[in-house]
């Protein structure tokens, strides 16, 4: 058996591989490890490349020049233009529908993405305002990025390394590597980062490439069994199915989806259930559109999710997803991906990849102006954020972090995250008409009281957090008041942040603590909506009745103590017409509120925190 002949159970396991990735992108609660997808293709290119540079060296008429040239030549063809092309409408798109600060975050990736070198972008990828993860459209060009990296060492490796020295190369790599991924995960704590490295992917890849090797060697006595192909399948269905229960990935965790695409790949089944299901011409089809399968669904994914503001798409917006995933996917494979492969004229070849090329490089600039002309005239900046981030003690110091009236005697601290972070004009205002000034000591994500649990919010806010933390305990210390505001909807959602908080509680019996409400929250960020509204589209602003679940759990739980205070501020009256108060647009996105919104909470909730500073007065 040839390594390379065409084997349609490779085309069968690309189809498994890429269908148990879109399942898991849609909703990750089905396949909670979908994501071994990728690593299942990195494997299959490993042992494909593998075997092509193997054939051409032992070919009688090899060259090193000649045949370097043919790998390059044909990797373009089968990855470039379709993802050139992609790369070029998701720009459109996102310049049409994206508010200038979102498409601006979203040119940085772009440019990564035609370099490929999104995957060390999206390793330091980390923005509290910017859109979501999920709502990335070029965030899967990371597995992209990987493989061309991939692509650059593997041919000196294969072509110039003796065989008998490749092995134990690939060998010594793969186990290498995978301890170096396995140390960063395990004891440096460095995850993202370590998730979208080539180092830590590289084992794959190479685990591919012994695969391709071993066959080489054994080429006349492979004769795979069934229940070698029906482990090796079970490995990576269970995986997709239990991954995350492994621990940090990829590492050691990794093992396991990578051992049982090996399983498929160097024992291949050649009767039984599983030969007939790889073998399967649905499958087979799929496996062959599976790149263009890839690189739309997320993009169309992405855009859904910008718009709905959910990251589950309901019924209507799922089958939407799957009808355009699917035209977008045939006509890429068909009249891209196959167009490309074609044999024509050398100079028709170097027209086509010069427009494509020409485009993409000069995409970026042409779609900052497509951007402009469909954004509608905005409103002052004090309407479009909740403060001057330049300013403001959130993430970091800027000089002694009051608001209010910074003569006076007496000073209160106020300890969150972005939803505290929004008070800094709300506490300015009261202050300075009471006459006591405010500490505001906040972090993206992060509630800033000692123990609590950042381990769980984003990689990119952890350090930020503990400096606050630090900070924010130092002054716990010397004040009597503490105010502490969060997303209670986001923080209650772990066990950990309930006892830190009933234990930061606690152990400040001695001062008064006032746990303020969360605002109402929209099921769609405000500024997108009134785009989406000015491009003709439906638009209303539904409340996400959350936020009130989450107001009455820290009420009930926490008011039992004497010296904590729940302040529902939203009982004042000042929601009733949200996003919206007395004419005045006063939310800068789904959850927080804008400048002037901050000031107008504080005009209206004036007379109750009134009697709250009395009593600070009196003691």
């Amino acid at each position: 058996m040839s390594s390379t002949s065409f084997r349609p159970d490779i085309q069968g396991l690309r189809a498994i591989a890429v269908l148990i990735v879109i399942a898991f992108h849609y909703n990750p609660a089905w396949v909670p490890g979908g994501f071994v997808g990728v690593d299942v293709f990195l494997v299959i290119s490993g042992f494909l490349i593998t075997s092509i540079l193997l054939n051409k060296r032992g070919a009688k008429d090899y060259g090193l020049r000649a045949t370097l040239k043919y790998f390059y030549i044909s990797r373009f063809k089968r990855i470039v233009p379709a993802y050139f092309s992609m790369l070029i409408i998701v720009a459109l798109l996102a310049a049409v529908f994206f508010l200038p600060s979102d498409f601006d975050i979203f040119r940085d990736g772009l440019t990564k993405a035609a370099l490929f070198a999104s995957n060390s972008y999206f390793a330091d990828f980390g923005d509290y305002f910017a859109p979501a993860s999920h709502e990335q459209p070029l965030l899967h060009t990371w597995s992209l990025a990987v493989e061309i990296q991939f692509y650059l060492l593997a041919p000196f490796a294969v072509l110039l390394l003796p065989l008998p020295l490749l092995k134990w190369f690939f060998t010594l790599a793969f186990v290498g590597l995978t301890a170096v991924a396995e140390y960063r995960l395990r004891y440096a704590g460095i995850e993202q980062a370590t998730y979208y490295s080539l180092y830590a992917r590289l084992p794959e890849f190479f685990a591919g490439s012994l695969a391709a090797l071993y066959i080489r060697r054994n080429q006349h006595r492979i004769s795979g069994t069934e229940w070698v192909a029906c482990v090796g399948l079970a490995l990576i269905l269970l995986s997709a199915m239990a991954q995350p229960l492994l621990g940090p990935f990829p590492g050691v965790a990794a093992l396991v989806p990578v051992a049982g695409a090996v399983l498929l790949l160097s024992q291949p089944a050649t009767k039984g259930m599983i030969c007939s299901l790889l073998h399967s011409s649905v499958l087979v089809w799929v496996g062959a559109i599976s790149y263009s399968l890839y690189i739309w669904h997320w993009p169309v994914l992405a855009f859904l999710r910008y718009y709905t503001g959910a990251e589950v798409l309901n019924f209507g917006f799922s089958l939407l997803f799957i009808g355009v995933t699917l035209v977008l996917s045939v006509a890429s494979y068909y009249l891209i991906e196959q167009g490309f492969r074609a044999k024509r004229p050398i100079k028709k070849q170097v027209l086509f990849w010069s427009v494509l090329v020409s485009g993409v490089l000069g995409t970026s600039q042409v779609m900052a102006k497509v951007n402009e002309i469909f954004t509608p005239e905005q409103l002052p900046i004090e309407y479009r954020r909740y403060a001057d981030p330049a300013t403001i003690c959130h993430g970091k110091i800027v000089g002694e972090c009051l608001r209010g009236d910074l003569n006076s005697d007496y000073e209160v601290l106020v300890l969150g995250d972005s939803h505290a972070a929004m008070l800094n004009h709300f506490f300015d205002y009261l202050g300075k008409e009471l006459g006591f000034k405010a500490r505001v000591i906040t972090a993206s994500s992060c509630v800033t009281i000692p123990g609590f649990d950042y381990e769980r919010i984003p990689e990119w806010a952890q350090e930020r957090c503990l400096t606050q933390m630090e900070l924010a305990v130092r002054h716990i210390e010397q004040l009597s008041m503490i105010f502490v505001a969060g997303m209670w909807t986001y923080h209650l959602q772990s066990e950990s942040f309930k006892v830190s908080l009933e234990g930061f509680i606690k152990n400040q019996r001695e001062k008064d603590i006032f746990l303020i409400s969360q605002i109402p929250r929209f099921s769609k960020d405000i500024y997108r909506s009134k785009r989406f509204q000015a491009l003709g589209f439906s638009v209303h602003f539904k409340p996400d009745i959350s936020y009130s679940e989450a107001n009455s759990s820290v009420r009930n739980k926490f008011n039992r103590y004497v010296h904590v205070k729940f302040l529902d501020l939203e009982q004042s009256g000042f929601f009733d017409n949200a996003p919206f108060y007395a004419r005045a647009l006063i939310y800068s996105d789904a959850h927080h509120l804008n400048e002037v919104g901050s000031r107008l909470y504080a005009t209206e909730t004036l007379p109750l925190f009134r009697d709250v500073i009395d009593q600070l007065i009196k003691k």
